[in-house]
């Protein structure tokens, strides 16, 4: 049976989480989670993810009202996991996560997470630690029904910044690596090219034919966006490109890719949809 995970990409849209400089939490949390959930859909996973945008789940705008819905979403979907993913703050060094008591059935998976993420930044003090009644009580590790885990890759407010940021990519095959181990799945080298997600020919062609509607009231850089997110879905199935406008410019690919996608990809209720929009807002993260 396919093991089905929820990935928890924490903060996002009006909460930036820890900040320090330029670094926010929601952008370091969500790069992770977006390169691990593709991971695991290579390695046969089902995944479900509480956002893929800088958003927070449902729009939401009030911390409670947010955990909530991480919770529902999880909580619908009937995961076998849910994970949250965060950076810390507060002057300390090093990883650490949070389980129920000490993870319960999936203690040696929570285990093998911090033992691989830790090798980045170290370990802050015990690396496994109670997050549910007993201890911190999380609101994602109390309010879901599964068994769920909340990781702390370590410290945006230290030196432990820089080396989140040198070895950032290899956050998402870390946790792939324990997650596959845990369940007895062969994951393959980190070296080895990520398979690109399959996208259905019909959903491409809908997708291309919304963003056509939308070129007719963006303004003229939006629409160069827009042109790039639509031919990246034509690269994927190898159709022809009639009109490329190029690169969009840093802003309007912002806009574009955690905006209006990520609008467009809630309100979508097909998952072939859905995909399209994953595929064609990732190509416009790449300029970011």
């Amino acid at each position: 049976m396919t093991k089905l995970i929820c990935l928890d990409p924490g903060h996002g849209g009006y909460d930036p989480g820890a900040v320090h400089g330029d670094a926010r939490e929601k952008d370091i949390t969500l790069h992770i989670g977006l390169q691990l959930r593709d991971l695991l859909r290579r390695v046969g996973f089902g995944v479900i993810m509480t956002r893929e945008t800088d958003s927070a789940p449902g729009g939401k705008t009030e911390v409670n009202a947010d955990l909530n819905e991480r919770c529902r979403i999880a909580n619908a979907a009937k995961v076998d996991v849910f994970l949250s993913i965060h950076v810390n703050a507060g002057g300390g060094h090093g990883a650490e996560i949070y389980a129920n008591g000490n993870g319960g059935p999936i203690a040696p998976l929570a285990k093998g997470i911090i033992t691989n993420v830790s090798t980045v930044c170290g370990t802050h003090g015990q690396a496994v630690r109670d997050g549910g009644h007993n201890g911190e009580g999380w609101r994602v590790i109390v309010g879901t029904d599964m068994d769920a885990m909340l990781v702390e890759i370590g410290f945006i407010d230290t030196d432990d910044l820089s080396k989140i940021q040198t070895h950032i990519d290899e956050f998402a095959p870390l946790i792939a690596s324990a997650i596959c181990t845990f369940y007895g799945v062969s994951f393959p080298e980190a070296a080895a090219p990520a398979q690109k997600m399959p996208l259905n020919a019909a959903a491409v062609q809908t997708v291309i034919n919304e963003l056509g509607m939308l070129t007719k009231t963006a303004s003229d850089a939006v629409d160069i966006a827009y042109n790039y997110a639509a031919n990246s879905l034509r690269r994927a199935l190898q159709m022809p490109i009639t009109d490329d406008l190029g690169k969009p410019d840093k802003a309007s690919a912002d806009l574009v890719a955690n905006s209006i996608l990520g609008d467009h990809w809630k309100a979508a209720y097909d998952q072939d949809i859905r995909d399209c929009y994953h595929v064609a807002a990732d190509a416009l993260r790449t300029l970011l």
